[in-house]
């Protein structure tokens, strides 16, 4: 027996609330009676009398929030274009910037390249002179010109 009115002390009060949380869901209705005579109510029309429409009790928005809530979104709006400009800007730096890096690299090749192959043209005519004969002047012009293509090599070739 005390475990039946445990049972019907719990249920009650959650069947309240269940049919009080119905009637909110329903909302408020406008009634009107063949003759006119207008009621308001929470749940079904009472007899004689037919829903008409919803009545919205939401409360009303206010002027000065709603002003706030569209300034605010358009200071959003404009932070977020702003955000991406930035960031479009600091990708086409980032590209030219690349570019222009694999430019001067590509060119630092090129002379590195042209030295190599100007001080093995030095190397082999300085060789030629060593196996054949040939005037101090001559070997003198030769050594002068291999040591300015090794420098002119090294400084093409480093960084």
């Amino acid at each position: 027996m005390h475990r039946h009115r445990l049972r019907l002390s719990c249920i009650l009060p959650l069947a309240c609330l269940l049919g009080a949380a119905t009637a909110i869901a329903q909302g408020v209705q406008r009634c009107e009676s063949a003759d006119g005579k207008v009621t308001y109510s929470n749940t079904q029309c009472p007899e004689g009398t037919s829903a008409v429409r919803k009545v919205n009790t939401s409360p009303p928005v206010a002027v000065d929030e709603q002003k706030a809530a569209k300034e605010r979104a358009k200071r959003d709006a404009a932070e977020v274009k702003a955000s991406d400009k930035a960031r479009e800007q600091a990708q086409t730096k980032a590209e030219r910037d690349a570019a222009e890096t694999k430019k001067v690299q590509a060119k630092q090749r090129e002379r590195c390249d042209r030295a190599q192959r100007e001080l093995e043209r030095a190397r082999s005519s300085h060789a030629s002179l060593e196996q054949r004969p040939a005037t101090v002047e001559q070997t003198q012009k030769a050594d002068k010109e291999l040591g300015r293509r090794e420098e002119e090599a090294v400084k093409a070739c480093t960084g």
